[in-house]
């Protein structure tokens, strides 16, 4: 029994041991974790006394936060500089892009650290046009002024451009607006920020960046109206910022000494168009470039070849108008300028459309086309030289043909006894030769033996000059010069063998289809049309009349009238109506004072002594 009460007891004994034991553990853990609580504090604390700088805004000489470590700064701790991205390309520095501690959860009474700098970068109206950049410097001290130097990575450093900060105080920031106007630069932009302390000193960190695009541009031209001298370019644009112009010159001369410049109207978003019209460039027929050339908003450029087209528009020389017309001074025909009589001539300039609407633009203005009859002349009044430039030169003579500068040269032929054609006006060589007699009476060797001696400056030219020419010599010379000849028949009643030999002669020369055969004998221009139906024959007469107007359109195409001048200066209906059948009208011995007179009836030629 005791030594049960020996065992109890022991086990009591070592039972008390072990709790003292785990008391005294207890005990002494609870002040090491107190201790290293205290030394983890105290860790905590140095670090934030080490690296952070407090606002202590009651030191006059506290300059704030630094963005910036200085050289003593060599436990500071700083986060890689890299760019926080924002939107299109948008970034800001990832050190400076929010505030650590925001100001509004802040007790002033608390000397907190100082609030970390944050820079804020927005693109405008997303246009990439003026970007507007914000640096909240309210935790830095004694800032004398802030700038954001600026530039375009393309072009480097080198287009730098240092945009001023202003302080706004309602917000503690430094702001700027960077114009990408004044780089006009595509591509990346760097960003920095400046800070210029009152003592002088500064501080330079990167600030952000953006990436401005290229604009570019298509176009095209569209010929749907090309036929009526007129044609559209159409551009598409492709950019971010608005468009500030959009110019389209167009020329139609190799040297582009006739280009002209249209502004573009915007149809659409993104869509412009220029109409060109060929009234714009004096009517002119050819090929007609085009380029587009666009300046967006923040000065960036785009430009691009549209292509060519051609305009070939066939237009009258004259018009006569064959009853009361107005004269209209504007294209939109809503300006009268005067009323023209009925068988009015106007010398057009070109043809232009008002949508479907047709109008000539005449020298004089503006003459619709609708519900008028109009008779079209596509060549302009020609003029003939009478006898050859006889102010020159002798009449007739091959000096006098040779010095002409007219569209044709008329002369006169005769047979001589040995049926060869010459050049004389009268049927004699008494007038201008030193010879007497009759040209049928003599033969051509005795003719080739005169000499021309009278008229214009004889005597500056040689006898081998001064002979009677030939029909021959004549026809040569009109083919050297491409004049047009006027050849004058004076013989009547000729035999059927010697109109052969002048429609042989004429054919011989290749001016079947270009020589103009006269007479004052209607049966000489039946027997000559008889054998050169392609060559023009002219019925020479003092007067003009309806009976002769029917007389010569019953010889068919390619016929005419000769007439005085003075007999038909005031019948423009008459000349109206030769020329509705088909006739040319030729005027001759016209003197220069009634030239504009016989022009304004719309004559075909005109023969005068004035070369």
């Amino acid at each position: 029994m005791e030594e049960k009460k020996k065992l109890k007891g022991k086990k009591k004994n070592t039972e008390k041991k072990k709790t003292s034991s785990k008391r005294k553990k207890k005990f002494f853990r609870f002040p090491t974790l107190f201790i290293l609580v205290i030394v983890i504090g105290i860790g905590i604390l140095a670090w934030f006394y080490l690296t952070l700088d407090y606002q202590d805004n009651s030191n006059p000489s506290y300059d704030g936060y630094r963005l910036s470590p200085s050289n003593s700064d060599v436990f500071a701790i700083h986060l890689p500089k890299e760019e926080a991205l924002l939107t299109e390309g948008e970034r800001v520095n990832s050190e400076f892009s929010e505030p650590i501690i925001q100001p509004w959860v802040q007790d002033k009474a608390v000397n907190y650290p100082a609030q970390r700098p944050f820079f804020r970068l927005l693109n405008m109206d997303n246009k990439q046009t003026v970007y507007k950049l914000s640096a909240n410097l309210s935790s830095v001290k004694h800032i004398a002024k802030v700038e954001f130097p600026t530039f375009g990575e393309q072009d480097g450093p080198s287009d730098s451009q240092i945009y001023q900060g202003v302080y706004h105080p309602e917000t503690n920031s430094w702001e700027s607006d960077i114009l990408i106007k004044k780089h006009q630069e595509a591509g990346r932009y760097q960003i920095k920020i400046l800070i210029t302390k009152e003592n002088g000193t500064t501080e330079l960190v990167d600030f952000g960046s953006f990436v401005v695009n290229q604009p570019s541009i298509e176009a095209t031209i569209d010929n749907t109206d090309i036929g009526k001298g007129q044609f559209d370019v159409t551009i598409k644009t492709n950019t971010i910022p608005d468009v500030e112009k959009l110019i389209v010159p167009v020329w139609s001369k190799e040297d582009k000494s006739d280009e002209k410049k249209y502004e573009a109207t915007k149809q659409s978003d993104h869509l412009y168009k220029v109409h060109v019209d060929y009234e714009d460039f004096d009517f002119t027929n050819g090929v007609y470039h085009a380029n587009a050339e666009m300046i967006a908003k923040n000065g960036l450029k785009a430009g691009t070849d549209a292509g060519t087209t051609e305009i070939q528009l066939r237009r009258p020389v004259r018009i006569r108008i064959m009853q009361e017309t107005t004269l209209f001074q504007n294209r939109t025909l809503s300006k009268s300028a005067r009323q023209l009589a009925a068988n009015s001539v106007a010398y057009v300039k070109g043809i232009v459309f008002n949508s479907e609407k047709k109008i000539y633009r005449t020298t004089e203005g503006y003459i619709s086309a609708e519900n008028i009859e109009i008779s079209e002349m596509m060549d302009d009044i020609r003029y003939v030289a009478h006898r050859g430039n006889h102010k020159v030169a002798p009449e007739n003579s091959i000096p006098s043909f040779q010095q002409s500068n007219s569209w044709g040269i008329e002369t006169d032929v005769w047979l001589t006894k040995d049926k060869q054609w010459v050049i004389m006006h009268d049927k004699t060589v008494d007038r201008m030769t030193n010879g007497k007699g009759k040209i049928s009476d003599l033969t051509l060797a005795q003719i080739r033996e005169l000499r021309i001696d009278q008229g214009s400056n004889k005597e500056n030219y040689s006898s081998d000059q001064l002979v009677i020419p030939t029909l021959e010599d004549f026809l040569t010379i009109m083919n050297s010069k491409q004049s047009i000849p006027f050849i004058e028949l004076k013989a009547k009643k000729l035999a059927p063998s010697e109109y052969d030999s002048l429609a042989n002669l004429i054919s011989s020369y290749g001016m079947a289809n270009t020589a103009v055969i006269i007479s004052f004998d209607y049966s000489n221009l039946v027997e000559m049309k008889k054998r050169l139906p392609d060559t023009q024959v002219q019925f020479l007469a003092n007067t003009l009349d309806d009976v002769m107007i029917d007389q010569m359109s019953n010889l068919g195409g390619n016929a005419g009238l000769d007439i005085r001048y003075e007999s038909v200066a005031n019948r423009a209906d008459l000349i109206a109506k030769a020329q509705s059948k088909g006739l040319t009208v030729n005027l001759w011995g016209v003197p220069q004072s009634e030239f504009k007179k016989m022009e304004s009836l719309g004559i075909n030629n005109l023969t005068t002594d004035y070369d």
